[in-house]
């Protein structure tokens, strides 16, 4: 059997960010989509801007593209499902057998699409490796981490 692998695109908000979630204090934060996704230097972890906790880049998803991934996971198994059954009723069905089959196919289920809504975040850039983020800036938070080096803002 061969690996599958799926892409799909989340359009970012207005400036071109992204939401992501820590998975420690579940805060929400954004990421510059052309940053996270550029070719030239592929991140492998992330930092929590707001606990300062890290861990490997997918467990930032947030639960909305997770759902996704798994609706287009869940399409392309019921596809085959579909093809292998049809193949099957077909070749059990032929004039003459013995065997009938009857199969109705799968449904697929809905794969939303996914946008990111401009929010009240603060902008940041690091100034240890230059790269942005935006974050929920207010009274009481008294520091900020760099999602990509995890230094203190």
């Amino acid at each position: 059997m061969s690996d599958v692998q799926f892409k799909f695109t989340i359009q970012g908000d207005s400036d071109g960010y992204v939401t992501f979630s820590c998975p420690y204090c579940s805060s929400e934060f954004k990421l510059s989509a052309d940053e996270f996704q550029s070719a030239d230097e592929p991140f492998h972890e992330l930092y929590c801007p707001y606990c300062g906790l890290s861990n490997s880049t997918r467990s930032f998803y947030t639960d909305e593209v997770i759902e996704k991934a798994q609706a287009i996971a869940m399409n392309y198994m019921m596809e085959e499902l579909n093809k292998t059954f049809g193949s099957m009723q077909r070749s059990l069905n032929k004039h003459g057998s013995i065997i009938k089959m009857s199969f109705k196919p799968l449904e697929k289920v809905y794969v939303k699409e996914l946008k990111d809504k401009d929010t009240v975040e603060t902008e940041f850039k690091c100034g240890c490796c230059n790269h942005h983020m935006k974050v929920l800036y207010c009274a009481g938070i008294s520091k900020i981490f760099c999602s990509y080096c995890g230094v203190d803002l």
